[in-house]
């Protein structure tokens, strides 16, 4: 169990390194509804997370009579090896594009993001969570590590609160700081910002290809 918890949260917490999701929220907080669209955009990445978990690992039951709680399917090494593909594949496109600045981008996306109230917020990060298709893959490999394991179901289902929690740090962190400290979080805020612009692209090509490999490995293993 102790196991199949650290391989988990090993994979799940690649996710902190999400420069996409600590700048949207961060914008959100500075925005003129401040903590109310940060706190909604945290909750709706939470809940659509968890819902891709939970629906994840009940669907697996499924599969328990076809396949031993350790062995993996050849459709789940296929989709595996798809995935970590993909990964990589977006690892080269993002070697290949040029450094980009992002001033006018992020200018446009904050003007936007001020008229952003917090259902929308919410409704904008469960979009997010489906359509990130990097972020999506982490977590369904930290989840696979759940789903191949032999534990029970009930206990799958309570690991994967803490996996959740560990994948969404990225977002739920800059909330906190805000909350904590109302009257310097814009300080803070903006240095982690301004951190997170100049290395994302070194984040955009290291954590793709080393999480495609692993995964392209994974589904590889399964085949034998």
């Amino acid at each position: 169990m102790l196991t199949v918890l650290v391989q988990s949260m090993a994979l799940a917490s690649v996710g902190i390194f999400s420069p996409g999701s600590i700048t949207i929220v961060i914008l959100l907080l500075m925005s003129d509804r401040g903590w109310r669209n940060g706190l909604a955009y945290m909750l709706g990445y939470l809940s659509m997370y968890a819902l891709i978990g939970v629906g994840v690992l009940l669907l697996g039951v499924r599969n328990s009579a076809e396949n031993t709680a350790t062995e993996q399917s050849l459709t789940t090494s296929i989709i595996l090896i798809v995935v970590g593909l993909l990964l990589l594949a977006l690892t080269a496109r993002n070697w290949r594009k040029p450094p980009a600045t992002n001033d006018g981008q992020t200018s446009r996306f904050s003007k936007i993001i001020d008229s952003i109230t917090p259902p929308k917020a919410f409704a904008f990060a469960a979009t997010v969570a489906i359509i990130n298709f990097k972020n999506l893959a982490i977590f369904l490999s930290a989840v696979s590590v759940l789903l191949l394991s032999n534990l029970l179901l009930p206990t799958k289902l309570t690991m994967l609160i803490p996996l959740v929690l560990i994948f969404c740090t990225s977002v739920i962190t800059p909330v906190v700081i805000y909350l904590a400290f109302p009257d310097r979080a814009s300080d803070y805020l903006m240095r982690i910002k301004q951190t997170i612009e100049r290395y994302r692209r070194p984040l955009g090509l290291i954590v793709p290809s080393i999480l495609g490999i692993l995964i392209v490995m994974r589904g590889i293993s399964g085949l034998s």
